[in-house]
């Protein structure tokens, strides 16, 4: 099933006898890491339904007498319609650099490319400098150490790696910024300085050229596919736009065009919003 492994082990998807297999090595694999705290952390972080519900995009791997060697448990992002994401993966420190960590995650960058997926991402915890190394090797771009992720106390570093089948998705910026306005009658403007119109029974929605006279609270910046080539029906284009922008507490406006979409942030929190992009794999402009 895996390419890549040491002779004498092989893949296989998990079932749910193998959840205490793997809750059985958890400490020893891990040497006592933030000792009894972080094997109740480990422990919690494997709740049986990992092994009922998303086991085919999860992997153990056995040696020739059924001795659990490794395991890798992930999944398909619903609500990131792009996104596949790795949960937790083992490796028994006896196989640690032999190839195999690797090969469980190439197989399933191979089986989320499969599935449509552009990025990959994960976590580790700040301690773990030997996991934040494995996935530099990798190809991953980790975040900065991200303060009670997890909940009070627990730090996590976030990884992110696009997928070398699929280029990541360019979004540009917009050259000017812009205003948004409603109109009570449905007429069309008489200046000439508007971006779109969207007419509705409540009357006319424009987007415009925002002046100088406009306040930094009403100025937004637009984003908008840099290569829109897309057909209409490939689906969830927008979403994988606006969840991250949703993770990150964005207030977003959007238009729809007929060969992409245009969506509207804040520009005074710009950093933000294209900061939240970058780590869902898309890349802004010319990057």
């Amino acid at each position: 099933m895996i390419n890549g492994l040491p002779a004498g082990l092989v893949a296989r998807h998990p079932n749910a006898d193998d959840h205490p297999r793997v809750l059985a090595v958890l400490d020893e694999w891990w040497g006592g890491l933030k000792g009894e705290a972080g094997a109740v952390e480990r422990a919690l972080l494997l709740p049986r339904l990992y092994f009922q519900h998303f086991a085919t995009t999860s992997y153990v791997v056995e040696d020739a007498d059924g001795k659990l060697a490794a395991f890798l448990v992930g999944f398909l992002s619903q609500s990131e319609p792009e996104t596949a994401y790795i949960h937790f993966v083992g490796v028994d420190p006896a196989l640690q650099g032999k190839g195999v960590g690797q090969a469980l995650y190439q197989a399933f960058f191979a089986l989320a490319e499969q599935q449509g997926r552009r990025v990959v991402r994960c976590i580790t915890s700040p301690e773990n400098a030997g996991s934040q190394a494995f996935h530099a090797r990798l190809g991953f771009t980790a975040s900065e150490i991200l303060p009670d992720y997890d909940g009070p106390g627990l730090a996590r570093v976030a990884f992110t790696r696009p997928l070398a089948g699929r280029p990541a998705r360019r979004l540009r910026v917009l050259d000017q910024v812009l205003a948004l306005e409603h109109h009570a009658q449905l007429s069309e403007p008489a200046d000439d300085d508007w971006v779109a119109l969207v007419r509705a029974p409540e009357g006319l929605t424009v987007i415009r050229t925002a002046g100088e006279s406009v306040p930094g609270s009403d100025r937004w910046i637009g984003l908008y596919d840099a290569d829109p080539d897309h057909g209409l029906d490939e689906p969830g284009l927008l979403a994988a736009v606006l969840t991250p922008l949703a993770r990150a507490g964005l207030p977003v406006f959007t238009a729809s065009t007929y060969h992409a979409d245009l969506v509207l942030v804040p520009e005074e929190r710009r950093e933000l919003a294209l900061s939240a992009l970058r780590s869902a794999g898309f890349t802004i402009g010319s990057e």
